[in-house]
Formats: structure tokens, sequence, C-alpha cells
């Protein structure tokens, strides 16, 4: 193999590469010029659940980015499916989330994994930071013990305990 290229090999549902490759393939520019890698969907066959996709970029760090990038890009584009199935328009916050250049919508992501507010939330509060993450979730947090109308969504952490606790 070529020195200095680390591939990584997933597959997508076929009804869903469609929405991976997005409207003339606009979304998946985005993922190859954002993580730097090359991004290869095979042509899909008749009776095929699913199509394979190449990545190879020239750093492990770029691959594995761009495989997460395309892992939550599948699990919004199957919530969208998801509503469209059970007769609902799906959201804003999900067309938004579709829209977002891939670094982005990954961030986005790990903030609301941090932190438990609504995506959108995450995205304003991400955007008013100036892109940091960090200071982004520390608003939401703050902004949680506050009044947020008190609609929490649970689970959320707590913030770190400042007594010193039983030691």
């Amino acid at each position: 193999g070529e020195e200095g290229r680390h591939a990584r090999v997933t597959s997508i549902p076929t009804e869903l590469a469609a929405g991976l490759i997005g409207r003339q393939g606009a979304a998946i520019s985005r993922m190859q010029e954002d993580s730097g890698a090359s991004i290869n969907i095979s042509k899909p066959q008749p009776g095929d659940a699913s199509q394979r996709i190449d990545i190879c970029a020239s750093s492990a760090a770029a691959a594995d980015e761009a495989v997460t990038w395309i892992a939550t890009r599948l699990t919004d584009l199957r919530g969208v499916r998801d509503a469209q199935e059970r007769g609902l328009s799906f959201s804003d916050e999900l067309k938004t989330l579709l829209a977002l250049r891939p670094r982005v919508r990954q961030q986005v992501e790990s903030i609301y994994q941090m932190c438990g507010a609504a995506r959108e939330e995450c995205l304003r509060a991400l955007e008013e930071s100036g892109g940091d993450a960090q200071a982004a979730v520390e608003t939401l947090l703050l902004a949680d013990g506050g009044a947020s109308g008190g609609a929490n969504g649970g689970g959320l952490p707590s913030p770190p305990d400042q007594r010193g606790g039983g030691q």
C-alpha cells in the first residue's frame, strides 16, 4: 500500500446513500474538503441492502474523523426517515443540522452529549462563543442553573462538586 495513507471501510444502508451524498454531491464534498479524506461510495447493486464506503486519508485522525461524520449524518438521516415514515414532517432543527459543515455538526453533537441542551441551543451557543465548544458548554451549563424554563432534559451532568467530598 501507499505509505502515509490511512484507509477505513464502512457501509451505509442503500436507502440512505443519497442523503449521505447530498444534493449534487454537496454533503460528501464538504466531508472530503473538511477532513482531507477521499470518500468513495460503491455503486448499488440490485437487491443490495448496503453500499460499501472506502475512506482514504493522509492521517489516521482524518480517516477516523470522516467515519465519525458519516455515522453522525446517518443518525440525522435516520431521524428524517423515521419522521417521514410516521407521517410527520421532520423538524427545522434536523434540517439545520443536515446543512451544517461536518466539523461544526460534530461539535454540536459533542456539546449536546456534554450538557443535554437541545441541539439548536448547542449550535446557537457554539456560534455565540465564536466556535469555542468548551465555552459553549460552559454557557449552556450556567444557563441551565438559571431560568431555563425547567426543561433540562434529564441525565445532565452536574457541575463539579466544590466541597472536596469525603476523602
